[in-house]
């Protein structure tokens, strides 16, 4: 016997539970800013970008999934505190193409790499992974993405969004050599590489700070 019509692949069946899902994560959830990549030259051979930039946000309701606490763990190692938080966070098709798409058509679905500011922890994490068949496929169609982030590690990208607290991870304090460094100002949990170099050390090591080793 065949499933119902009047509710398996149902356009009007599918827009409620659309709509539905739209409202839980809006009545849930948490206004965050979705921050795009944008690649400045990627090296087509080794599949590397040695530049890229933030310079876009969009502001996006999501729903925090992993409700307990940030996964992952905080290591302590030769190099420093390496934090890895882990978040899970959900939002509507719809609504990311109506906020994002709709404004830069060459972003179809969130990437891998993209930011999300996270305004509960005033921390920025980057996309690890996009999982866009979950729910799978209730009432013959796809109506959110849940998405994998960590802690963003901020590594000379240029940030310049005209949002203080977010362009305010690229302005780094000093620290030790090797060491993790941090944010100065807004303290965001976001990390530094290990590799990068402040101006003092530059200095001291008579290193340029724009050619990292």
């Amino acid at each position: 016997m065949a499933v119902n019509p009047y509710f398996y692949n149902y356009g009007n069946e599918q827009n409620l539970v659309e709509d539905m899902t739209i409202e839980i994560i809006k009545a849930t959830g948490q206004d965050c800013l979705y921050v795009p990549r944008q690649y400045l030259n990627i090296d087509k051979i080794f599949g590397e970008n040695p530049a890229s930039s933030f310079t876009k946000t969009y502001t996006l309701e999501m729903y925090l999934q992993s409700y307990k606490g940030f996964e992952g763990t905080d290591i302590i190692s030769q190099f420093g505190i390496e934090i890895k938080d882990k978040v899970t966070l959900v939002f509507s098709r719809k609504r990311f193409s109506e906020e994002v798409t709709i404004n830069d058509t060459t972003i179809t679905r969130p990437r891998e790499g993209d930011l999300i500011y996270f305004p509960a922890s005033k921390s920025l994490f980057e996309i690890n992974f996009v999982e866009h068949e979950n729910p799978f496929y209730p009432l013959g169609k796809l109506y959110s993405y849940y998405i994998t982030a960590e802690l963003f590690t901020y590594s000379y990208e240029k940030i310049n969004t005209n949002i203080s607290y977010i362009d305010s991870v690229s302005t780094i304090t000093k620290g030790l050599s090797g060491g993790v460094i941090i944010p100065r100002n807004n303290i965001l949990g976001t990390t530094a590489g290990i590799n990068d170099v402040i101006d003092d050390e530059a200095v001291l090591f008579n290193v340029d700070k724009n050619e990292p080793c």
